[in-house]
């Protein structure tokens, strides 16, 4: 076995090493499956800690056969005990090529409890785990078995033209106008092929180089309400929808970071009720 070492951003780049070689009950979703893939990324990534089984903690929403392996849906509801707080979690996806799909922190306008949606590229039948971390540094972790395969090499649904002359565009939708304190929910979309290194491109026949967002924070009035470092297991065209609690700030700031260097900032104004 070998030593567990890897730190998590080696997880997210050891599929793109491996292009030389052959690239192979709650709110939805099957249950979670034997895995042991999850074994060795367990021993990797937190070696010396106890994970525990998240109970009512963690409720992950997804399709048990998924429509489409490289736009597989994920809801995630994060709802901790009373005088706990959720500070990050991690989106695991077992079997594909590089499993970690993201690492989120939180703010304190989501470290209360928070509902988050995105999609994944799916490689093969696997498991779709969130291991969380609360505040007193304690991990909790549970699963949903999805039947999908092929995700990460599925060709982009964009051309390459089209991808790059609307690249880091970005939208956010608000989807209510709460009272200050209130809960809030909005989406972030950002125009990005986000090219996992496993795709080939059909008129040259060569791998399309990885390309994809690896950094996005979002804020309410310079505070924080999550930071995510992304992979290449986040579809095409990255989108969050997600839950927070609304601080009066006039304005949600979104800033991108992609594996090219690319940096995009917007910021968009919001309508909060009086």
């Amino acid at each position: 076995m070998r030593e567990a070492t890897m730190t998590k951003g080696m997880i997210l780049a050891a599929g793109l090493l491996a292009l030389g070689l052959a690239a192979p009950a709650h709110a939805g979703g099957a249950p979670e499956r034997p895995s042991e893939a999850w074994n060795e990324i367990r021993d990797q990534l937190w070696p010396e800690a106890e994970i525990a089984p998240a109970e009512a903690l963690i409720d992950i929403d997804a399709p048990t056969r998924a429509a489409d392996a490289a736009i597989v849906p994920v809801t995630i509801t994060l709802d901790p005990a009373p005088g706990r707080f959720v500070t990050a979690m991690t989106v695991i996806v077992d079997e594909n090529p590089a499993p970690v799909a993201a690492e989120f922190e939180f703010g304190d306008a989501m470290a209360g409890g928070v509902t988050l949606s995105t999609r994944l590229r799916v490689n093969a039948y696997s498991n779709v785990r969130v291991v969380a971390t609360l505040d007193d540094g304690s991990l909790h972790q549970t699963a949903r078995f999805v039947k999908a395969s092929g995700g990460c090499a599925a060709p982009a649904a964009k051309d390459a033209a089209a991808a790059l002359a609307s690249l880091g565009k970005m939208k956010l939708r608000r989807f209510d106008a709460p009272a200050p304190g209130g809960l809030a929910e909005a989406q972030v979309m950002v125009r990005h092929p986000n090219n996992s290194g496993f795709q080939v491109d059909q008129v040259s026949l060569l791998h399309i180089p990885a390309h994809f967002v690896d950094e996005m924070e979002v804020t309410q009035g310079g505070q924080r309400l999550f930071r995510m470092t992304g992979g290449i297991s986040i579809s095409e065209d990255p989108a969050i929808r997600f839950t927070y609690r609304d601080n009066g700030a006039e304005t949600l700031e979104v800033y991108t970071h992609d594996t090219d260097g690319g940096e995009f900032r917007q910021s968009f104004p919001v309508q909060t009720a009086s």
